[in-house]
């Protein structure tokens, strides 16, 4: 875990005991891996550093068991197959001691995590097992300690030896074993405060386990876990045994508890998530909302924030070290329980916070409960946590674990308390609903024509880049990988390369493809896939017959034996021969479409399958920019910035390297730009008097100032003090990328200013209230629901209904298009980031824009969310195109108002997605309106991974996965221009097949268009260019960077084209007439609809803390 990497090799500072007479005790240190010069200045003081020795190779171990030596693995990221099974190897790496009249059996496991940017990494985690501990026969110490920050390793390392010795001396003083560990843990802190090193934003989280005789006391600072596992006597296995379930022994200390939440604020502490701090997500305090082990779809936590700067966000309210920290009210006192053992008791779990990113208590109680050696549960537990880490995410944290199994526990000593065996701290257990969720991903919906939004694979731009340069072949964020013979990889080479989803990769990425494709085997009758569920895999068939069969009608309830014909009609059989092997499923590679055929074994056979998550996780890989991201959003001048922004800055960076005494710059010098230190020293010095020369290492920084100034001078030299690497970036570089700075900061400042005005007016709206969004509308916004009347329907889909509206009373009459959304209709289908992040949108959209209206005003109620438009929406496009032709000047001007709205769009860094007649609105005057960002999305000029849109308006490099940006708007753009002027897409078909239709669109040629007759030149050349299947040669691409539609407006199509007039509507438009005859239709039906149009929700609410 941790808030920043440290790129230093590991070490695992651990101490076990033999057990026995005093005189057996050990204390080894056991080294994790091979350690460089350890980055602390070493000076001879009383403070005691981590031992470590001299690197020897670039073979680091990654995983260490529980042996006085450590294991060496490879720096692949492993997914290890661990099956429960008794191992010579796991008995000698177990240990065990009586301890009163129960035996104790314990092993530790520790495997090093993996980070594609930081290969090298060191291991953050530390453990200590000693029994025999403080001398004493009926006592034994565990402890896991997961450091963070730059200097974690050193961090955990040095808790690791000061925290046993100072237990040890508050014993030995006679203080109680209470104050005794309180103290140790507060002592520790201190000391390393004081230690050489710097804590300042680095330190450890800690959980531990003293066991005294019948007796345990569980100390916690942080967000590592202790659990017992215990039989539950009312519920037993088909064998008559008892289940085992998982208790707490500790409770996470992170901001989700709301009792930690207000001390740290009471210390001037801000909360919010990453997405709250970057203004995507509202503010609110939801997340201890009984949440217990539920499932966290989006992995950004609450964290601590200081309160006039982006700093430090830890995750954890808890902790030793951290210094800067600790002003925020993080403490390093730990949460002490302590509890008697009775014999239901099984087992204690001590492990660190990467255990629980992806696994339930109950799901480590479950795995580790199948094996009867502590060692094979050790390694079970950390291998399957480290795999469930690359199924969802490119890295892994570091994973530590210590099983302690209990063998023959007879009653401890009955005491007093609310909690029976637990004496002291059971009120915290009360807080058990405050737990930190675990992640993971949530079922998808099936959704209607529309693809509505299915993240390719569930990354964030900033942590999603990983070296394309790699020649290693590791596959660090995927799923286990399969060995293949040649002949295998070459006849599925072969295979694949004919499927559109396949032949635009390079050679590297096809053996990535096929390395990670799994071989499974199908017995006759076995059911491949079912029609009309969620899928996530593709298929190849190498062996054996396939049936795909199709029910027109309902699916219904069909037992496991049913003969093939109950699946429906065969439509299609994949049978393998020597020349050919078909494959089925590619669209579950794209997104989760529920299946359109049931797939049936018919002759017995071989099947690879390709998961998807794996295989868009390989089209993704791109630079290890993770930590410049992060250091760069520290720096107070670039905050304003956004985290897409951000990473186009870090991209645009270029690496400059100095040599040993090279000057870099001398004191007066007008500074070229803006350095950022990645590796080596930096010496800075100034000739003004009583000035201390500065040392600058990595990550350090010097010549921001010369990104906003036209000429900045350079107040001190700067001279690199041995070979030193930079990144570099000019002031016209950063604004061709992002914009100027300057107007950047006036933007944001407009933009919190309006985030303000709404949030407080939020507060103090009722279920009927209109929250006002523009206040500088020329029309009185209604204040109420109550206010407005229903005149007619415009248009309804799954989640949307469109209305016109009368505000009552007015005179002349006002109409307003009113958009309400069933928050019910939301939820079920799986919508409410959308939802959500598009009224986020609305809040940034500052500047006004006739084509893509402002939202004037918004109500939630206890079952609908409505927006108001100060526009009348009579239809949407499709209504009014219905299928037919039009000419080159109907052509002309829609596209002209999509090519002025777009540019409004782009220049606020967002991707519309929603250029196609279904989700493009007429008004009543026959002029386009985009007033549905559903679908919309920010990613500045960086690109998203996220399938939207209909699908025969998706882009290519939508469909292949490769990443798209603002430019799959152009493409939208020429499809729908053709569309207009023929009545149908280039890739309309009959049976409306989307896996058709995307093979068309990802095989697409322009120059197989068909055209009208006496079509123009100047419209097949725009319409061409901008259907371009490579995004680098699309009309527009080039001006991505600049966020405008210069060159497309500038095409001859467009020549004589008035673009103001255009945007706002001055001439009359040619479909006038019939918006304006459908408006009349609307207004004269006399609607007497209930403005609400859903149920009293009752769901959950946390995505609705922004309405």
């Amino acid at each position: 875990m941790g808030n920043c990497c440290s790129t230093e090799a590991a070490a695992v500072v651990t101490r076990r005991s033999g057990g026995g007479d005093k005189d057996d005790v050990q204390a080894v240190a056991v080294p994790y891996a091979a350690l460089p010069p350890s980055p602390r200045k070493y000076a001879d003081t009383e403070d005691t550093e981590p031992r470590a020795k001299e690197e020897e190779d670039d073979d680091e171990a990654e995983e260490q068991p529980a042996s006085a030596s450590p294991s060496s693995g490879s720096s692949q990221p492993q997914a290890d197959a661990f099956a429960p099974g008794p191992s010579a190897k796991h008995a000698e790496n177990t240990h065990h001691v009586m301890i009163g009249d129960y035996n104790l059996r314990y092993s530790y496991y520790s495997k090093r995590g993996y980070y594609p940017e930081a290969r090298k990494k060191a291991n953050q985690d530390s453990y200590y097992c000693e029994t025999h501990f403080a001398g004493d026969a009926q006592k034994a110490f565990f402890a896991v300690f997961d450091g963070h920050g730059q200097y974690g390793d050193i961090c955990s390392q040095f808790a690791a030896e000061q925290l046993p010795e100072n237990i040890i001396k508050n014993l030995e003083d006679n203080v109680g074993i209470l104050p005794a560990l309180t103290r140790a843990h507060v002592q520790t802190n201190r000391a390393m405060h004081e230690a050489s090193f710097d804590d300042s934003m680095s330190g450890t989280t800690s959980i531990s386990v003293l066991f005294c005789g019948n007796e345990v006391h569980v100390s916690n600072v942080g967000d590592s876990r202790a659990i017992i596992a215990q039989e539950n006597l009312k519920a037993s296995t088909r064998e008559g045994e008892a289940n085992l379930v998982a208790k707490p022994l500790s409770i996470d200390q992170t901001p989700f508890r709301k009792d930690e939440r207000v001390r740290v604020k009471k210390c001037g502490a801000r909360i919010l998530t990453v997405d709250q701090v970057e203004g995507l997500e509202p503010i609110h305090e939801n997340w201890g909302l009984s949440l217990g082990d539920e499932i966290d779809e989006n992995g950004d936590p609450p964290r601590i924030w200081h309160p006039y700067g982006q700093y430090p966000g830890t995750a954890f309210t808890r902790s030793i070290g951290d210094l800067v920290s600790e002003e925020l009210g993080v403490t390093a006192e730990p949460e002490i329980l302590c509890k008697g053992l009775n014999p239901h008791d099984k087992f204690i779990i001590i492990a660190s916070d990467g255990v629980f990113e992806f696994l339930t208590s109950q799901n480590v109680v479950d795995i580790v409960k199948q094996y009867e050696n502590p060692s094979e549960a050790c390694h079970a537990l950390v291998e399957e946590a480290y795999n469930r880490w690359l199924q969802f995410e490119v890295r892994t944290d570091d994973i530590t674990a210590i099983c302690i199994f209990l063998d023959g526990v007879t009653p401890a000593k009955e005491r007093d308390g609310p909690r029976g065996s637990i004496y002291v701290g059971g009120e915290v257990l009360d807080l058990q609903s405050m737990q930190r969720p675990v992640r993971g991903i949530t079922k998808n919906h099936a959704r209607r024509n529309t693809i509505v939004g299915t993240d390719a694979i569930r990354l964030s731009l900033a942590e999603a880049f990983i070296d394309d340069d790699d020649e290693s072949g590791q596959l660090p964020d995927l799923i286990e990988s399969e060995g293949k013979s040649e002949e295998e990889e070459e006849w599925i080479k072969k295979a694949v390369q004919g499927s559109f989803l396949f032949n635009h990769l390079s050679d590297k990425k096809i053996h990535e493809v096929i390395s990670v494709l799994k071989k499974l085997e199908f017995d006759t009758g076995d059911i491949v896939m079912h029609q009309g569920v969620p899928g996530d895999t593709f298929y190849l068939v190498e062996t054996g017959e396939f049936e795909a069969r199709h029910l027109k009608d309902e699916i219904p309830e069909l037992e496991k034996n049913s003969s093939p014909e109950a699946y429906g009609e065969l439509v299609q059989v994949y049978k393998a021969t020597a020349d050919s092997h078909p494959t089925f499923g590619e669209l579950a590679l794209i997104y989760p479409k529920p299946r359109a055929n049931t797939v049936i074994t018919k002759e017995k056979g071989t099947l690879w399958a390709l998961d998807r998550i794996a295989f868009r996780s390989i089209l993704m890989r791109g630079r290890p920019l993770r930590d410049v991201v992060r250091r760069l959003r520290q720096i107070s001048l670039l905050r304003p910035l956004t985290v897409a922004q951000t990473n186009l800055v870090a991209e645009e960076m270029r690496t400059v390297v100095f040599e040993p005494n090279q000057v870099v710059l001398h004191e007066g010098m007008t500074e070229p730009g803006f350095f950022l230190i990645t590796s080596g020293r930096i010496e800075s010095t100034s000739k003004v008097d009583n000035v201390a020369p500065l040392e600058l290492k990595t990550f350090d920084y010097f010549g921001e100032i010369s990104l906003v100034r036209r000429r900045s001078i350079s107040q001190r030299s700067i001279r690199a003090i041995e070979r030193t690497e930079c990144l570099f970036i000019r002031k016209d570089a950063l604004e061709l990328a992002v914009g100027k700075l300057s107007s950047i900061l006036e933007k944001d400042k407009l933009r919190r200013s309006r985030k303000t005005r709404i949030s407080e007016a939020q507060k103090e709206a009722t279920t009927k209230t209109f929250v006002e969004f523009d206040n500088e509308s020329k029309t009185q916004t209604p204040r109420s629901i109550d206010d407005l009347d229903v005149v007619g329907s415009v248009m309804s889909d799954l989640t949307n209904t469109v209305r016109l509206v009368e505000v009552k009373d007015s005179s002349p009459p006002v109409y307003l298009t009113l958009r309400s959304v069933s928050k019910q209709a939301i939820f079920d289908a799986g919508m409410q980031k959308h939802v959500s992040g598009e009224r986020d949108i609305y809040v940034s959209l500052c500047e006004k824009n006739a084509l893509v209206p402002q939202l004037l005003a918004m109500n939630a109620n206890d079952s609908d969310i409505h927006m108001l438009y100060e526009t009348q929406i009579v239809g949407t496009l499709e209504s009014f195109l219905d299928g037919e032709p039009h000419g080159e000047s109907f052509v002309r001007y829609y596209a002209a108002q999509v090519v002025m709205a777009l540019e409004f769009m782009h220049a606020e860094g967002v991707v519309s997605r929603t250029v196609d007649p279904t989700n493009l609105m007429v008004d009543r005057s026959g002029n386009l309106r985009m007033i549905n960002l559903r679908l919309s999305k920010y990613v500045g000029r960086g690109r998203t991974y996220t399938v939207c849109g209909t699908p025969e308006y998706l882009a290519p490099e939508q469909i292949t996965g490769e990443g798209h940006n603002i430019a799959a708007d152009y493409w939208a753009l020429g499809v729908l221009m053709y569309e207009m002027l023929t009545g149908a897409t280039p890739f309309t078909r009959e049976n409306e097949n989307d896996l058709e239709i995307l093979n068309d669109i990802a095989s697409f040629r322009p120059d197989e268009l068909s055209w009208p007759e006496h079509t123009s030149a100047e419209l097949k050349d725009i319409i061409e260019s901008l259907l371009s299947p490579d995004p680098a040669r699309r009309l527009g691409y080039s001006e991505v960077r600049a966020s405008a539609c210069e060159p497309i407006k500038k095409h001859p199509f467009f020549a004589g084209t008035s673009w103001e007039a255009t945007k706002m509507g001055s001439f009359s438009a040619p479909l006038e007439p019939e918006a304006a005859a459908e408006f009349k239709q609307i207004a004269a039906s006399g609607s007497h609809q209930d403005l609400n149009i859903g149920s009293v929700y009752t769901g959950d609410v946390d995505w609705l803390a922004g309405f």
